[in-house]
């Protein structure tokens, strides 16, 4: 039976405005939309009753956040995270669509690997989702086959945690010649930051401060990375999408490139737009992650560049390692923080401080992703598309507890911090999957659609 949900009386934010308006869900897809004070009224003319009706007053409507960079953990490092686990941390966050990357145990760097992960998502992924291919230096040919059926080709062009250090110039090249699909890329230079750590044990030994973090995953070496990873894209106009930019220099390289060839984008993950290296002090090795977090005035630099769209989208990178080896010393301790199950709840607290616009952080979050990635039917409020919406209560003070914590490694960061904002409703493909704290489950995700 075919169920329609009314959601009434909700402020949506949608392709750059803001208005009060109804939204009427007809099985997996926006029905109708009707805006101003007479919508509920159009509403219940043109449907007979509804199977749910959310009075939606004093709340924000906006479609599911979609996130470009994720690593779930799954398969082969559950005990950090788990395709269920963290999918239903997701909703909390408003995120309804996720693609994860390669570098599994095993990495995803053949088709029969890719499909395999797929099959393990059908049954597992509460939110949407689709999978990046991994690249090696030896798997060129691999990669070329299944440019329908991923999100796009990653390339470490830095050191993974799953050891997929893609640095070979002949491979590079080739790569950025003839992959027809997009190509995102973590860009640090290996050998700065081989140098740089070989300095650092040769002061410390193994007692290195977590601080020497930001020193040793230098912002030199994230714009050397960067620059060749542009100079690759300009001279065979690949389709590049750079990951989590952290320094203002990257932002200024990359709006110059774009400038001449509009088939490079980036994105800003939510570790380089929250914390700095003055936050290792508090919070140590639970915020190493890379690329390292930067200066206040890298932070800065990348909020004013998401506002002005040189930066187009914002990804997570949620990356969830267990508590125990978190507290390791500095060589020990991985690289990564979970995040993804706060995403909406940290964007709005820029909003509430007037350092982000709400219709821009719904264009980076939602609009920019589906765009970018030629996602099928998805990333907007619009009739005909997939319904993939959060309600956003912006009067609701919560704080961060281990007993609110959904994720299976079981910390954050920001455990005993406030949020003045919670989500309150999410809808993935029609279905009401989270509520005020309750879960409905009867739903998967669905595996995107491209539009290649």
């Amino acid at each position: 039976m075919v169920r329609h949900v009314l959601i009434r009386n909700a402020r949506i934010v949608n392709e750059g405005s803001v208005y009060t308006g109804c939204v009427v869900l007809k099985g997996r897809r926006i029905a109708r939309i009707f805006r101003g004070l007479k919508a509920v009224d159009e509403a219940a003319a043109c449907f007979e009753s509804f199977d749910i009706d959310i009075d939606a007053s004093g709340k924000i409507l906006i479609p599911g956040i979609i996130d470009d960079q994720v690593h779930f953990r799954e398969p082969g490092q559950t005990n950090k995270g788990s395709m269920i686990r963290e999918s239903r941390a997701a909703l909390l966050g408003g995120v309804t669509t996720v693609m994860d990357m390669p570098n599994n145990l095993p990495p995803i760097i053949t088709t029969g690997s890719l499909e395999e992960k797929y099959l393990l998502a059908r049954d597992n992924m509460y939110v949407n989702y689709a999978f990046y291919m991994g690249a090696t230096n030896t798997n060129t040919h691999e990669v070329m086959k299944p440019v329908r059926r991923c999100c796009g080709l990653k390339i470490f062009m830095g050191s993974s945690t799953g050891n997929m250090l893609t640095d070979d110039p002949g491979v590079l090249s080739t790569l950025f010649e003839k992959y027809k699909g997009l190509i995102a890329t973590h860009c640090e230079d290996e050998s700065l930051i081989r140098e740089n750590l070989d300095k650092a044990k040769r002061t410390y030994g193994d007692q290195i401060p977590l601080i020497m973090h930001t020193v040793i995953r230098s912002r030199e070496a994230c714009i050397a990375s960067t620059r060749k990873a542009l100079d690759l894209a300009l001279k065979y106009r690949s389709r590049l999408h750079i990951l989590h930019i952290s320094t203002k220099e990257e932002i200024e390289l990359i709006r110059k490139a774009s400038s001449v060839h509009p088939g490079i984008t980036c994105e800003a993950s939510l570790p380089h737009i929250w914390f700095t290296r003055e936050d290792y002090a508090q919070y140590g090795a639970q915020i190493k992650c890379n690329p390292s977090v930067k200066t206040a005035e890298d932070r800065d630099a990348i909020l004013e560049a998401i506002e002005k769209r040189d930066i187009q989208l914002i990804g997570s990178d949620h990356a969830p390692h267990t508590w125990e080896e978190k507290q390791h010393n500095y060589l020990n301790a991985p690289s990564g923080i979970p995040l993804i199950q706060h995403t909406c709840q940290m964007l709005m607290e820029y909003v509430l401080q007037g350092r982000l616009s709400i219709t821009s952080m719904v264009d980076a979050c939602c609009h920019q992703p589906s765009l970018l990635f030629g996602i099928k039917d998805r990333g907007f409020i619009r009739e005909g598309y997939k319904a993939d919406l959060v309600l956003v209560n912006p009067q609701d003070r919560w704080v961060v507890t281990p007993n609110n914590i959904f994720y299976k490694c079981q910390w954050s960061p920001f455990e005993g911090i406030t949020f003045r904002h919670s989500v309150t409703h999410t809808f993935v493909n029609g279905t009401l999957v989270y509520q005020n704290g309750q879960f409905y489950e009867t739903n998967k995700g669905e595996r995107l659609r491209f539009n290649r």
